[in-house]
């Protein structure tokens, strides 16, 4: 587990850590069996129609749910990620139309409503993307489009995202579609570490 990049204090911190691993992270992933990519593909093949929906991976890393959802399907793909390092391998599996390095917490310089459907694996844990993220994510997110995203679950770390969600339940009409029941998401390497999917539709109003 030394590699999980949980608990970073900083950009600087999380960004050098990523791209140190970045050649070889697939490979320790595997091991540990990462298993929150092909939850949020099969959550997205749940909820999303078929069709030629522009999708964009947030934390896209070295492109493991690009590469789950491609099978399902889906073609037309941006990936977005803080580390130049895992950006290098995710653009040799050939399954992203385009990748950009944006830093999750900031203003992401989009434009409102550029994507069908926003999917996040593994970003929502400690060290990584805060709870505002999900304000700008919801920018972007086309009037209708969905928000799929997995949420570190122990009781404690997510309350902070579950408070700023009923907000936005309230105040911007996120529509509930369904919750995951909490799964192992690194089984293989800490069997006490869980993990929820959480889908949302946007209003359209």
């Amino acid at each position: 587990m030394q590699h999980l990049l949980f608990n970073n204090t900083d950009h600087e911190t999380l960004v050098r850590g990523y791209d140190a691993w970045s050649a070889d992270y697939d490979r320790d992933v595997r091991r540990m069996g990462c298993a929150t990519p092909h939850a949020i593909a099969a959550a997205a093949r749940r909820f999303l129609p078929h069709g030629n929906l522009h999708l964009l991976d947030v934390g896209a890393g070295t492109g493991l749910l690009g590469e789950e959802l491609y099978l399902r399907g889906f073609r037309c793909l941006t990936g977005l990620d803080c580390s130049h390092g895992m950006l290098v391998q995710a653009s040799g599996k050939g399954v992203y139309q385009c990748l950009c390095r944006m830093m999750l917490g900031r203003p992401l310089g989009m434009p409102d409503h550029c994507f069908d459907a926003v999917l996040a694996a593994g970003v929502f844990t400690p060290g990584h993307a805060p709870p505002e993220t999900m304000v700008e994510l919801g920018r972007i997110v086309k009037p209708g489009g969905w928000i799929i995203f997995s949420l570190k679950w122990d009781g404690t770390f997510e309350k902070a995202f579950l408070s700023l969600i009923r907000r936005l339940e309230k105040e911007a009409q996120w529509q509930k579609l369904a919750w995951s029941p909490p799964y192992r998401s690194w089984p293989d390497a800490d069997s006490t570490l869980q993990a929820r999917v959480l889908a949302y539709r946007v209003s359209g109003r």
